[in-house]
């Protein structure tokens, strides 16, 4: 439906209820009028003959069985605007013969001709109003002319005492009535249009009000920034949908608890005496706030909060308002940022020694071999060469792990299935000297899981990890290794990231052991190059992980009680199956 017939259906249905409000009035009236008839008639008033009264009872007759006609034909007539002219013309006509029957000039029903004006003017305006005025007009001059000349008598007045006027008095008493109509219809219709214009405006701006109101309200649902309202007893009042999905919590079981039970470390800061002054004019947020949060589920969030007064219409306050935001996976960019920072530094350093040594090992490696093989030592000195070979090729090894953690190169990569390179690190691990505990080693894999990387890349990854956990459990224990399938929604670093719209498959890889865990402040350092906890370590072992995992778009979490066991999880974008690899 257009505006234009929007608009018209709406005058069409507000014109009706006038109608329908005009026709219960008239039948209010014709029924004061019956009444009155009744008691005229039982008190036997000498001035009014039974003609007269009968004539009364004609037209109150008439008018309940028009009003009858008006309600049968009200849902079958479309044109509402003709049929209210009918309806007013036929109030003239009645009101013309009440005046008749009741004394002509002398009659006190020719105010029901200004009643009837002031219904033209309110259902049809101005048109309206001046048209039924000129009805009127032409009515009652019409009736005074008759009984000017004689032509009609009054019925209510009895032949000897019928009084006779001036031409001058029933010429001013027609001008006075005719006049009085017309104003009656001018004033009536203006404030009538006024009605209407304020009524048009009124619902123009109730209409803005609402839009805005729904704009308002569709921002806040629609927003990712946590809002919270609290009473003046710091109970929530309201929350809004980005709450749910960031707390875990649903708004039936937040409403009208004390905020403290929810997010405990807010409370501090929200005393009296932070909500700022009084005389503002408008609430000031408050300094940022951040705390740690523990999701119903157990995921571990940093939230960045703020405040602000909560004020009614008139100013006085009636509580907080608290915004907040999950600040975790920016946290987690700003401590990747830092490690790249300093990955780089250090991989500059690295990369500056490494070439500065490895050249001369490479020299001194040849030349003691070439010692060896050519001059006869004795026993003592053939030990000695042989500490000198083996120290030196564990130099060129570290030297080695100091170019892959500087300058790591992304080799030639493919598909490659995980299981398969996992059960083969498994297998070298087994037949390591590292294993010479009695440690257990568990398997949960899922089938056919495919990653876009380098199988040696990968398979160096996993054998640090492994040999990381058997180093940590000292005299025994059980290590993990488990493979699945995960959905990650949206762009969210965090492994059980929520409330994202956009799913994308990844292969998961989690190594777990049942060492002493990781210390709560060392688990920020892990994956710095140099840092160790071990005496023979070189602290580039996670580095590398993590430079390599990175490398492949992955991702690798820790997660420690720093009292027991240790879990790296990994995650791949989870890739096609090699064509290659598939049988023919």
């Amino acid at each position: 439906m257009s505006e234009l017939e929007q608009d018209s259906t709406e005058r069409n249905e507000e014109l009706l209820g006038k109608i329908k409000w005009l026709m219960v009035l008239r039948l209010l009236f014709a029924t004061f009028l019956l009444v009155a008839t009744v008691v005229v008639q039982a008190r036997a008033y000498p001035s009014f003959s039974n003609t007269s009264l009968a004539s009364l009872y004609i037209l109150t007759g008439v008018i309940y069985f028009l009003t009858l006609c008006y309600a049968l034909l009200l849902d079958r007539i479309k044109k509402y605007i003709f049929f209210a002219y009918v309806q007013l013309v036929f109030d003239v006509l009645f009101v013309t013969a009440l005046i008749y029957v009741t004394g002509g000039i002398e009659s006190i029903f020719s105010f029901m001709y200004i009643l009837t004006i002031i219904n033209a003017a309110i259902m049809l305006y101005r048109r309206g109003g001046l048209l039924i005025a000129s009805a009127s007009s032409i009515g009652y001059g019409s009736l005074l002319d008759l009984q000017y000349f004689g032509i009609i008598h009054p019925y209510y007045i009895r032949a000897s005492e019928l009084m006779t006027y001036t031409i001058g008095y029933y010429f001013y008493t027609l001008l006075m009535n005719i006049a009085a109509f017309y104003l009656v219809a001018f004033l009536s219709s203006y404030l009538a249009e006024e009605l209407r214009r304020s009524g048009v405006k009124l619902k123009a701006k109730q209409y803005d009000l609402d839009q805005l109101e729904l704009l308002n309200r569709n921002i806040v649902q629609s927003i990712n920034t946590g809002l919270i309202t609290l009473n003046n007893q710091l109970e929530i009042s309201y929350i809004n949908p980005a709450v749910e999905q960031i707390s875990g919590f649903v708004y039936r079981d937040l409403e009208g608890i004390h905020i403290g039970d929810i997010f405990p470390k807010i409370v501090p800061y929200l005393s009296i005496s932070d909500r700022g002054g009084d005389n503002d004019d408008m609430p000031q947020p408050q300094k940022g706030i951040d705390v740690d949060f523990d999701r119903r589920d157990g995921t571990r969030l940093h939230l960045g909060f703020s405040q602000s007064i909560l004020k009614d219409p008139g100013g006085d306050e009636i509580g907080l308002i608290l915004i907040f935001q999950d600040l975790t996976e920016f946290r987690q960019m700003q401590e990747q940022v830092r490690r790249m920072d300093r990955l780089a530094v250090a991989g500059e350093l690295a990369a500056g020694i490494a070439h500065e040594i490895k050249n001369p090992l490479a020299s001194l490696s040849g030349s003691i071999q070439m010692l060896r093989d050519e001059v006869d030592f004795g026993p003592m000195q053939q030990r000695l060469m042989d500490i000198t070979m083996r120290e030196a090729e564990r130099l060129n090894a570290l030297v080695n792990e100091f170019l892959l953690f500087a300058r790591p190169e992304r080799a030639v990569d493919r598909s490659v299935e995980v299981n398969e390179v996992i059960e083969d690190t498994l297998e070298m691990l087994k037949n390591s000297p590292e294993l010479s505990r009695p440690i257990r080693i568990e398997k949960t894999l899922s089938k056919n899981l495919w990653v876009h990387i380098d199988s040696q890349r990968l398979q160096q990854v996993i054998w640090n990890l492994v040999l990381n956990a058997v180093q940590e459990m000292k005299n025994s224990g059980r290590l993990s290794v488990a493979t699945a399938i995960r959905t990650k929604r949206g762009s969210g670093d965090a492994p059980r990231d929520y409330a994202r719209d956009r799913q994308e498959k990844l292969a998961e890889i989690s190594i777990s052991d049942t060492g002493p865990g990781i210390l709560p402040e060392n688990q920020g350092k892990v994956f710095d190059p140099f840092f160790t906890t071990k005496d023979q370590g070189t602290g580039l072992g996670l580095t590398i992980v993590h430079r390599i995992v990175e490398n492949y778009d992955g991702k690798i979490f820790l997660d420690s009680d720093g009292r027991s066991g240790t879990t790296f999880t990994l995650h791949f974008p989870l890739a096609e199956e090699d064509p290659q690899d598939r049988p023919q």
